[in-house]
């Protein structure tokens, strides 16, 4: 894992952190998700007010979590030079383009319905997208809003990773028992290293510390990739073999009423329902081939 700069020198006002202490503080954090909806958590980001009407924002990358990613999954966060490795980011007075880019403008005409929906009554841009589901059509990320605190959960099957943030401790009573095959226990070790998780077990002992977390991810998900590539490789030869014999067929396409999606994508551009309501009312369960049956029932809409 390469180095992360704790101190560095800024180069104008911007990225100049402010002096004194917050007036007030509100916190998110930044995560990546997956094709399959995994959701990986990549930084925190706060928004800070001072007195005399001066705010800053601060990304926090979390390098040890980055680190273990591919391009596929994590292309960088908007608007930070990742090369730099910082370990914050600031903008002083300043909204940044990750905010920008995902949250609605003082001048948009439909502000205040917007600002409604998330049960605001007052202009706050952070604010609406740590209530909003908003993702920005550049990335795959999103801001859920940072529990305040770190927490101790105890691993059982009732244990819903989500709830998991990073810094949090995870204690496993026995590193069998969280799964009963090695793919899912592959899975399930990989959900709370992405989530930011110290896993350790009940004597108090770390099994997995933060420092360690980069290498774990690069060898589980190398672990999970070559699997994968197994499957595949299998699955391949079975249908070749079923061709050979005149018993392969392919897989049915999945059958979408036209009349049905033109009105779903009607109601989508008119905020009526988000992707995953659309998703649900088509009976689809992959974003990807929502979008893809969008393009081939109505080439003309744009699903940017």
């Amino acid at each position: 894992m390469q180095a992360v700069i704790e101190h560095w020198t800024p180069v104008n006002e911007i990225t100049t952190p402010l002096a004194g202490t917050p007036v007030f503080i509100n916190s998110g954090i930044i995560k990546a998700v997956t094709p399959g909806g995994e959701k990986i958590s990549v930084g925190r980001i706060d928004y800070e007010e001072f007195d005399e009407e001066n705010f800053q924002y601060v990304i926090s990358p979390f390098w040890d979590i980055i680190d273990g990613l591919t391009a596929k999954v994590f292309q960088g966060i908007p608007g930070i030079k990742q090369e730099l490795r910082l370990a914050r980011y600031y903008r002083a007075n300043f909204t940044p383009v990750f905010i920008t880019e995902r949250t609605p403008s003082k001048n948009r005409e439909d502000l205040w319905e917007l600002l409604g929906e998330a049960g605001l009554d007052y202009y706050d841009r952070f604010e609406w997208l740590l209530r909003s589901n908003m993702r920005c059509a550049n990335d795959n990320l999103i801001v859920e809003r940072l529990r305040s605190g770190v927490q101790t959960f105890h691993f059982s099957k009732n244990l819903r990773i989500s709830d998991v943030q990073y810094g949090d401790t995870v204690i496993v009573s026995d590193l069998k028992t969280l799964a009963v095959t090695a793919p899912k226990f592959t899975n399930t070790m990989l959900r709370l290293l992405y989530a930011g998780a110290v896993i350790c077990n009940q004597q108090g002992d770390v099994i997995i510390s933060a420092a360690e977390r980069t290498t774990a991810i690069l060898l589980l998900s190398a672990q999970t990739e070559l699997a994968s590539q197994s499957r595949c490789k299998v699955q391949k030869a079975g249908i070749e073999k079923a061709k050979n014999h005149g018993k392969y067929t392919g897989r049915k396409p999945i059958a979408v009423n036209a009349l049905l999606m033109e009105e779903i994508v009607t109601q989508l551009d008119d905020k009526i329902i988000n992707v995953s309501m659309a998703m649900k009312q088509l009976g689809l369960t992959s974003r990807s081939t929502f979008y893809r049956k969008m393009k081939e029932y109505l080439p003309g809409v744009s699903t940017s």
